[in-house]
């Protein structure tokens, strides 16, 4: 347990930026999990005791100092695509699959931590995120806009929102549009002129005592209503076997791009202090903190970037300060959560919009464009795709598109004739230094990207278009390795046969770049004996001089 680690080597000078980083995101995360309890469709006390969870089970066992755990929009939205189909508008019974969900999620996460496969997070694609993300950040603010304007709710994907949101325009009711519009306002004026005041914490205030000295209810601005306080008792979600393999699909999707999240997060807030976060202690860190939450009747939680930046401005120095909120969101959820009765819900979805409004990162899409079109067409396709199919479909959608992209790219690597630049021994691509010249006789050959078995055939493919095409006729093959570590049983068997087929045409293969790892597997295949030890190379330099020779 990183705890541990870091109380035994706490200092007294820390205690302070963690106490005020404590309160300040407890200012924070206390609205906010009321109003992400709302996106997920659930009670005021859901959100509060998933924060708790996240909170208590990252702080014991996460190692970034600075990452704060709890619900986040995204969690929230997700959370109530994947569980609406199972809860059949039984209020009940969807409390007790999102509870299922987010175990079922902490598992998975569990999972992959116990298999060491932290770096899964890496097969999401940044264009494929930023892309999610941005029609996520649209989906919730279409769907927070009819609070913000006190007209009802349309239905359908995002497009059907959107243009039942304009149908009823003319329903506004003006006392809730001014208080929504109004606390927008104040969150977005507040983050920029003064970023250090709790700006959630005073719109919810704000609002409770509008509503309450003006008796707005009566002018139809609608509240959250009479909330009782609750204290979290654990229990197990029971849910049935069916039900629950019908979340595992939406759970394993939702635990590899919330994690990619997450990892990104805890990943800054590394770098930028100076320490080291093990990506595969974090999924499990992150798994714990998500079966809490469904132990304690929450729903999905994850790594939020606003709380985090939050609390690193407050100055937190360890996990502690996740331990402090988790305790006083405790005590809000029992004795503070009845004064929340009359919180409109029209400042409850400024909250959310607030905080989503970052995922719609237009500087982001931009310089993807700018960089990379492919690129840019994958995110597109992944913001279209939650449009237009759904939070959870698109989810989907993204996380296929991501691996896809990554097996396309990965199985069509380019391929480099190499030659050597005049007045040294060095051996570069031709493509990127026209000057070097090849030796006849000889192709330097390398493929650009590890060799594997999704692609170690296009490595045959290109040996053999530039033997065929040579002139003089080649007598020597050096296929340069140096970018692959290891081999597997396709490569070895490739190699194989590009070896006979090159010997059939009285042409030698000879191997550069031949490292340890790679070594051991030519050795235990055979191929090491057939290709001849002798002409095996740790470089291609090595290799070049014996052909000279």
């Amino acid at each position: 347990m990183p705890t541990v680690d870091w109380l035994r080597h706490y200092r007294r000078a820390w205690l302070r930026g963690d106490v005020v980083a404590a309160l300040t995101t407890w200012a924070l995360v206390v609205p906010q999990a009321i109003a992400y309890g709302q996106i997920a469709g659930l009670p005021p006390q859901a959100g509060l005791f998933a924060a708790f969870a996240g909170l208590l089970g990252y702080g014991l066992f996460g190692t970034c100092r600075q990452l704060i755990v709890s619900p986040t929009s995204s969690t929230a939205a997700i959370s109530a695509a994947i569980v609406a189909p199972v809860a059949l508008a039984d209020p009940e019974r969807y409390a007790v699959a999102s509870a299922a969900l987010a175990l079922l999620v902490g598992v998975v996460l569990i999972g992959l931590g116990l298999l060491r496969m932290g770096f899964v997070s890496r097969f999401i694609a940044a264009g494929v995120q930023v892309g999610f993300m941005f029609g996520l950040g649209l989906t919730i603010i279409v769907g927070q806009l009819p609070k913000l304007l006190g007209v009802p709710p349309g239905d359908g994907d995002f497009f059907g929102q959107a243009a039942g949101l304009l149908g009823r325009l003319g329903d506004t009711n003006p006392w809730t549009a001014a208080i929504g519009l109004g606390s927008l306002a104040a969150l977005l004026g507040l983050k920029r002129v003064a970023p250090a005041v709790p700006a959630a914490l005073a719109v919810v205030v704000a609002g409770i005592a509008l509503v309450a000295l003006g008796d707005l209810t009566s002018r139809g601005v609608e509240v959250i209503g009479s909330v009782e306080g609750a204290f979290p008792v654990p229990a197990i979600p029971w849910l049935g076997w069916h039900d629950l393999l019908g979340l595992l699909p939406g759970a394993a999707a939702v635990a590899i791009i919330g994690y990619a999240e997450s990892a990104t997060v805890a990943e800054s807030m590394a770098n930028e202090h100076g320490y080291d976060v093990d990506p595969d202690h974090e999924l499990r860190a992150v798994g714990i903190a998500n079966i809490l939450s469904g132990l304690f009747q929450g729903f999905i939680t994850g790594g939020g970037a606003s709380q985090t930046a939050a609390n690193d401005r407050a100055g937190a120095q360890t996990q502690l300060v996740s331990l402090l909120v988790a305790g006083l969101t405790v005590v809000t959820a029992i004795a503070l959560l009845p004064l929340f009765r009359d919180l409109p819900q029209a400042a409850l979805g400024a909250v959310v919009i607030s905080a989503v409004i970052g995922f719609l990162n237009l500087a982001a899409m931009e310089r993807i464009r700018r960089l990379r079109r492919d690129s840019f067409v994958v995110a597109l396709v992944a913001m279209v795709a939650v449009l237009a199919l759904g939070v959870l479909q698109g989810l989907i959608v993204a996380v296929v598109v991501s691996v896809g992209e990554f097996l396309i790219k990965t199985s069509r690597p380019s391929g480099s004739v190499l030659g050597r630049v005049p007045g040294t021994t060095a051996y570069v691509a031709l493509e990127h230094a026209p000057e070097a010249r090849t030796e006849p006789g000889l192709l330097v050959y390398r493929l650009n990207a590890p060799l594997l078995f999704v692609n170690a055939k296009r490595l045959r493919n290109g040996i053999r278009d530039q033997v065929r095409d040579a002139d003089p006729p080649v007598r020597v093959v050096l296929l340069d390795l140096s970018f692959t570590p290891e081999l597997d049983i396709e490569s070895v068997d490739v190699l194989a046969s590009i070896h006979h087929e090159l010997g059939a045409r009285g042409v030698a293969l000879w191997l550069a770049g031949v490292r340890a790892g790679l070594l051991e597997m030519l050795v235990r295949s055979g191929l090491a004996d057939t290709v001849g030890r002798a002409h095996l190379y740790r470089s291609v330099e090595d290799a070049a001089g014996d052909v000279s020779a």
